[in-house]
């Protein structure tokens, strides 16, 4: 007599590699969305840092009657702040530059009323890989900083 055989369930070959290659295109998509995500997060935390600067020098400059500025070093992830005659060099976070400095390379807050006598400033913030980038602006004689997604 023959023994009957019974078949088992499984996957062939072919059908494993076909559910890899699929995921692998689905990671592979997840991983570009997710370097932008990060790049674009990147340059919004620089931004913040640098009109969170502006900012206080503004204030600075309306609180204690002494003048205060951010001087930009074009084309580098540094800039200087000064208060009180006291510089302080801050750095951008994860390697973010400042690039297209239009209307100079630096911000007076003149006190007592916290106006900077100019015409504005706009700055370029670049994320490292050059994909993602935010404008920050200073507001001619007011001194009002504003950041503008659009390029």
């Amino acid at each position: 007599m023959k023994a009957a055989r019974t078949r088992q369930a499984a996957f062939t070959l072919l059908e494993l590699l076909i559910a890899m290659a699929i995921l692998a295109v689905v990671a592979g998509i997840f991983s570009f969305s997710l370097i932008g995500t990060y790049r674009a997060n990147q340059v919004r935390e620089a931004a913040s840092q640098l009109t969170g600067d502006l900012r206080q020098a503004r204030s600075e400059a309306l609180k204690t009657g002494q003048s205060a500025s951010v001087t930009v070093a074009a084309n580098s992830s540094t800039y200087t702040f000064t208060r009180a005659g006291t510089p302080q060099t801050r750095t951008l976070p994860a390697g973010v530059t400042l690039t297209g400095a239009s209307g100079g390379p630096s911000v007076v807050y003149v006190a007592p009323t916290g106006t900077t006598g100019g015409n504005g400033v706009t700055w370029t913030l670049t994320s490292p890989g050059g994909t993602r980038s935010l404008k920050v602006k200073v507001v001619g004689i007011t001194g009002k900083v504003m950041i503008d997604a659009t390029n």
